[in-house]
């Protein structure tokens, strides 16, 4: 182990949400930690009180903003790379693989074969657009998903304070100019909303509470400030007051202090 090399003799883990209610120094009574990242919706349950904080019960599962980012380019930005078209009187579209990798940068750049690529050329010949499948080659060979996935993310993110945005993204043959509306991402990220639902219920259940023992909301995690999820936290836990923690560094400053707190009681 790393920290055992490094010359820790003792090593203990703290479930990220966990740190995030440490450093948000919670207040007395229940409060429930509602963690949101990139890749996963971390909860905890926790109550504090004159002994200190005690962990109820933790939920998580792969629900973070990067899924959300991934719809905005399924709908916004993957049409332009021929995720829709259809050619021929067969009606042919491109193979199904293709299409779920514009969204995945990793799996785009994969891609980035030789024989993939004069197939591409081969389906144009055959009368698939000329238009979209030029961007969709210049998208694999110049390795342009993660500049992509940075401009639809970008977009995501001004969603949270503006009702529209434009993402824009100009590179060798793709352009893309599309206004997103709020009301429309909240569409495409309907199916988020529902698992992260589900996955209250869930701590609920574990720490054996109703939704009317929770006092307080604890937020964190850059994609805890989209609105969506900040309006159904509200109809799921609508008597609890709501605090925002710090969006990026709470989990790494609340891992320190479980040991200091340790340290002091001995």
């Amino acid at each position: 182990m790393a920290a055992e090399l490094a010359g820790f003799s003792e090593v203990h883990f703290v479930p990220e949400p966990v740190a995030a209610a440490h450093a948000a120094a919670t207040a007395e009574g229940t409060s429930l930690v509602f963690d949101f990242g990139g890749g996963t919706l971390d909860l905890c349950v926790v109550r504090r009180d004159a002994r200190g904080l005690r962990v109820l019960a933790t939920a998580g599962g792969p629900i973070g903003g990067d899924r959300a980012t991934e719809l905005v380019i399924d709908d916004a930005v993957a049409p332009f790379l021929g995720s829709r078209a259809r050619w021929g009187p067969k009606r042919l579209a491109l193979p199904r693989y293709i299409v779920n990798a514009l969204r995945d940068w990793h799996a785009l750049s994969a891609l980035n074969e030789k024989p993939l690529l004069d197939a591409l050329d081969d389906l144009v010949r055959a009368g698939a657009p000329k238009r979209e499948l030029a961007a969709l080659r210049s998208a694999i060979e110049l390795q342009l998903g993660y500049e992509i996935f940075r401009a639809a993310d970008a977009t995501k993110i001004d969603l949270s304070a503006a009702t529209s945005a434009i993402l824009s993204y100009h590179h060798a043959a793709v352009d893309v100019d599309a206004r997103i509306v709020r009301g429309r991402f909240e569409r495409l990220v309907a199916p988020l909303l529902d698992e992260t639902a589900a996955l209250v219920h869930e701590v609920l259940d574990v720490a054996g509470l109703e939704a009317g023992g929770i006092g307080e909301i604890v937020y964190t995690g850059g994609s805890s400030a989209i609105p969506a999820f900040r309006a159904l936290m509200r109809s799921l836990l609508p008597d609890a007051s709501t605090r925002d923690a710090a969006a990026f560094t709470s989990v790494a400053a609340g891992l320190a202090l479980p040991g200091v707190e340790q340290a002091s009681a001995v």
